[in-house]
């Protein structure tokens, strides 16, 4: 079914209003060709990811792009006020493993750089970064360095299956490359959803340094 330009607007503020995180007043939606941009700024860039990923959920909609940028507001904390909080999440997260991680800042960028074991931890220590009030901007230069290193084959493999287990994806119309740990997806996906959701189940598997995603969104 196709969704026209206003229909798809119309849906998109409505699915912004409806959740608590996210202010609609500091928010313009342009909807053009079923492309969505959304315009205007948010506390931090979390916020910002979830107005992101609150319109990938609407039908219809063929691409999303995101120009919503942190609210500059009074009693905005120093580099070194969000180093030292940057610093003290990830040293407290269990699951990255950050005893290699080191964190710089310049005028609310935040720079990441050392060695996790896995993509994902990679992925995750960027995410707790962008919940820090004051950060605009984060630089994630952290290499994956796996402790066990599968075979490229053993990899398209596991990502193959992690695919084919998730039943909201048209996995015959998915393609899995490998080189090196490297992995590239192409091929068609019904919609912008399945697009963002399918490079987190290849960025999860043992092995993988990163992924490249050239998915097309194809709507019936």
């Amino acid at each position: 079914m196709e969704h026209d330009d206003p229909e798809i607007r119309s849906d998109v503020v409505e699915a912004l209003s409806r959740d608590s995180r996210v202010n609609t007043a500091r928010i313009t939606v342009v909807v053009e060709d079923g492309s969505v941009t959304l315009r205007g700024d948010a506390p931090t860039l979390y916020t910002a990811g979830v107005a992101r990923d609150l319109v990938a959920c609407v039908p219809g909609i063929r691409s999303v792009h995101s120009e919503l940028a942190v609210a500059r507001t009074a009693g905005i904390p120093t580099d070194a006020d969000i180093r030292s909080h940057a610093e003290h999440i990830l040293g407290w997260n269990a699951s990255i493993g950050a005893r290699d991680v080191s964190v710089s800042v310049v005028s609310g960028r935040v720079r990441l750089e050392g060695e996790v074991d896995a993509y994902w931890q990679r992925s995750r220590a960027e995410a707790l970064i962008l919940d820090i009030q004051g950060v605009i901007g984060v630089v994630n230069q952290l290499v994956v360095v796996p402790e066990l290193v599968p075979g490229d084959q053993v990899i398209a493999g596991d990502v193959k299956s992690a695919i084919t287990r998730c039943t909201c994806l048209e996995h015959d119309s998915i393609t899995v490359e490998v080189d090196q740990g490297l992995v590239t997806l192409s091929g068609y996906v019904p919609n912008w959803r399945s697009k963002q959701y399918t490079p987190r189940l290849a960025e999860s598997i043992l092995g993988v340094k990163g992924v490249i995603d050239h998915l097309v969104v194809q709507q019936n």
